[in-house]
């Protein structure tokens, strides 16, 4: 084909560009000299191909931020280089061409804005014409072995495609990575590529697969270096079982990046290299190769303590003792300590729990101290393949706010990790518990018809086996564990209790709850993310419509909060209970027959969270970086929505058939808030609007045991008829088995301060 000098001196260009321009060109200068042109607007006109968004990322000319471009006092101004416009020309066909696109034009505009402050409105005009295909696909180099290995069929290089640069060198990508890890460490790809008719539209592509020879695991050369001026504390055998590589298995390059990774994650090393030798990676006939493995070692033994003060566990203090090769063999002991509620939960209350914050005091299961105290042994490896069994023992007592307070005596888990796939951890256990479950009385009188001080006992007041099967499978493909700005997340949590495993009786569920996470980051400052929960508790088959049995209040679904739909305050999403303030009224009925109940204006003690079977929630939020301090704050605009109910329970106003999912049910709290980002996590305020009143509710009355223990629990919703009679000491006891009507309406302002709902968390939301 005959080339002009005009189509040389292009290609020239071309290549120049290729080599110095990135694939995604950077920000321009934020900084605007004195009567330059702010682009207060961009676009890219005539593309099909490709989405503005991805084209926005190759130029350096760039709006000023959405911020800035509305409210003109906040976000990053930005104002037009015209040396750097003509070079985001080049940029854009540089691009073009690499996609196949070779009779692509690129022009610009650009429009003064009668908007008083001189901006400008920069346009790229592009023409992409049509794109070059590969007409002709040419592998070389497969046989009878190499063929199965590489598999050329699934690439997304092949006859008829458009001619992608980009695409030609993700093949060769892939088909080196295949041979690397099946046996070829010295496996090479190299591909030649020509347009032969542009005006056709026409391209050929060469590949050229060259595998060398195939070979294993020769030796493995070991070099640990200890800590300066301290003995080697790691034997030979310790790190070979922690490598996983046998001398004499094939060769795979993934699995030396995997022996690294666990080498790493040991914790028992400040720096690790895993490689081939270096007379190992040149050519040859030779079968074998050798393993370079550098090792440096770190502390064996590790003390962290933490202390902090948060508002709803007053003060608190961790501390962990970590010894990394516990009696050798990189055996990991982890002991460790927990306290919250320190200042309100007894023995430790002072000043009459002032120094924690009031909304506190509405939670009757901080009454205590709770405390964690517990020791973990984990093993690097089991039976010789990469899965990490721990067994641990502890005891504890943890509360949820007003849900319900856990005191385990004694219990143990033992647990095992292993990848099912590349970066998704399993992680299996099976826990068993010896304790009991504490709960509000009032919930288990609606939830499960034991009203009386007696039955609740049978359910609160007995320690009993709790033996729960679990499994915890998660994905995580983001750009950043804390602050991410693209990617994905997925989380699955399977648990369920039966008498088979160990459990009691009475206790016998299936629990699923499901996470699933997306970040897409808009220009430089911001990134929309978008998380759906979903979660449901059965009976032992699997049946929506059947009727599920006692769960424990600690297994039960519950939304609301700063980690949750942030309209709503810790838990009380969903259907409440209420607690009267105030003392009920008694009504003579026929003969002996009473009534209790109080006034629908009556004033509330305390409110009970539900929770339920069955659970949705989505947050839909907008993070902004802040124009001052960039990478310290961030703000937040979010629009949360969720549910919780019992399916086939009309615990309050509200009945959820068995397997209907009620989206026009779900509550939407659309709110503000601020990140600030910490050496121990982000922190963040929140503030959401709830426009929806408390839901009406069944209301009850409770009092203090008396000296015999009897601590009686009425109905006391509005006109309710649930007969009572007047006992010994004039106690009056309603009769069991009717259910409390949800007629009780608690009175709430309607001003705009009154729906808003303040939160507060550490650490990523979600």
């Amino acid at each position: 084909m005959m080339v002009g000098g005009r189509e040389i001196a292009w290609r020239c260009v071309a290549a120049a560009l290729v080599t110095f321009v990135p694939l995604a060109a950077p920000a321009q200068s934020t900084e605007c000299e004195s009567g330059e042109r702010e682009v207060r607007a961009l676009e890219f006109r005539g593309t099909e191909a490709f989405r503005a968004s991805d084209l926005g990322l190759r130029v350096v000319t760039t709006a000023s931020d959405v911020l800035r471009r509305n409210l003109r006092i906040l976000g990053v101004r930005r104002c037009l280089d015209s040396d750097e416009l003509k070079l985001d020309v080049g940029r854009l066909r540089v691009f073009y061409r690499r996609h196949g696109y070779y009779g692509a034009t690129v022009d610009t505009s650009v429009t003064a804005l009668l908007d008083g402050y001189g901006g400008v409105r920069v346009a790229f005009v592009i023409h992409e014409g049509q794109p070059v295909h590969v007409d002709t696909l040419r592998i070389s180099g497969l046989d009878n072995v190499i063929a199965p290995i590489v598999d050329t069929s699934d690439l997304g290089l092949h006859r008829g495609v458009t001619f992608d640069i980009t695409r030609i060198q993700a093949s060769i990508d892939s088909l080196k990575a295949r041979l690397r890890n099946n046996g070829y460490p010295r496996g090479d790809v190299a591909a030649s590529y020509s347009v032969f008719d542009s005006a056709g539209r026409r391209a050929s592509v060469n590949i050229a697969v060259v595998p060398g020879s195939r070979a294993r695991i020769g030796a493995i050369l070991l070099r640990d270096a200890p800590l300066p001026g301290a003995p080697r504390r790691l034997s030979d055998a310790t790190i070979r079982r922690l490598l996983g590589i046998q001398e004499g298995a094939l060769y795979r390059e993934r699995e030396i990046i995997d022996a690294q990774r666990t080498l790493y994650q040991s914790d028992l090393f400040r720096h690790v290299e895993v490689s081939i030798a270096a007379d190992s990676a040149q050519a040859r006939i030779d079968s074998l190769v050798t393993l370079d493995v550098l090792v440096a070692e770190n502390y064996l033994r590790q003390l962290d303590t933490e202390e902090g003060w948060a508002v709803l566990d007053c003060f608190k203090g961790r501390a962990q003792f970590i010894d990394k090769s516990f009696f050798g063999e990189a055996r990991r002991l982890e002991l460790t300590s927990q306290i919250s509620k320190v200042g309100y939960g007894e023995p430790t209350r002072v000043a009459s729990g002032n120094l924690c914050a009031p909304k506190i005091r509405a939670d009757t299961f901080s009454a205590k101290l709770n405390y964690f105290v517990g020791a973990t042994m984990r093993l690097p490896t089991l039976f010789g393949l990469r899965a990490s069994p721990s067994l641990s023992l502890y005891s504890e007592r943890r509360g949820e706010y007003q849900a319900f307070l856990r005191t385990t005596l004694v219990g143990g888990e033992a647990s095992v990790s292993h990848d099912v796939a590349d970066r998704v951890p399993l992680r299996l256990a099976y826990a068993l518990e010896y304790g009991r479950t504490e709960a509000q009385p009032a919930l288990l009188c609606a939830l499960f018809s034991r009203c009386d001080s007696e039955s609740r006992a049978l359910l609160t007041e007995r320690d009993r086996p709790l033996a729960v099967a679990s499994a915890h499978l998660e994905r995580v493909r983001t750009d950043n564990l804390v602050n991410p700005r693209s990617g994905t997340t997925m989380r699955l949590d399977l648990r369920g209790a039966g008498r088979e495993i160990g459990s009691d009786p009475d206790i016998q569920f299936v629990k699923a709850l499901s996470d699933a996470s997306v970040y897409r980051g808009l220009g430089a400052a911001v990134t929309l993310a978008l998380r759906v929960r979903l979660g449901t508790v059965l009976n032992r088959t699997l049946s929506f419509g059947d009727a599920v049995g006692y769960v424990p209040p600690e297994e039960r679904l519950y939304a609301g909060g700063a980690g949750s739909v942030r309209g709503f305050q810790q838990n009380e999403l969903g259907s409440l209970i209420y607690i009267s303030e105030d003392n009920p009224t008694t009504t003579h009925g026929n003969g002996d027959t009473v009534y209790v109940d109080v006034s629908p204006n009556s004033q509330v003690r305390r409110v009970v969270p539900v929770g339920g079977n069955s659970l949705i929630v989505a947050n839909f939020e907008m993070r902004v970086r802040s124009p001052f301090l960039p990478e310290l704050i961030q703000y937040t605009f979010f629009a949360d929505a969720g549910d919780v109910w019992q399916r086939g329970i009309a615990v309050g106003a509200a009945d959820h058939k068995a397997a209907a999912l009620y989206l026009n049910d779900l509550r939407w709290t659309p709110g503000i808030g601020v990140r600030v980002f910490t050496p121990v996590g982000p922190f963040q305020a929140n503030v959401g609007y709830n426009p929806y009143p408390r839901p009406a509710g069944a209301i009850y009355y409770d009092q203090a045991p008396n000296a015999q223990g009897f601590a009686p629990l009425y109905c006391v919703s509005p006109g309710n008829r649930i007969p009572a009679v007047v006992g010994k000491n004039n106690v009056v006891e309603q009769l069991p088995g009717i259910a409390c009507p949800a007629t009780f309406q608690p009175s709430q302002s309607n001003t705009f301060l009154s729906h808003l709902t303040l939160t507060f968390s550490i650490g990523p939301d979600f």
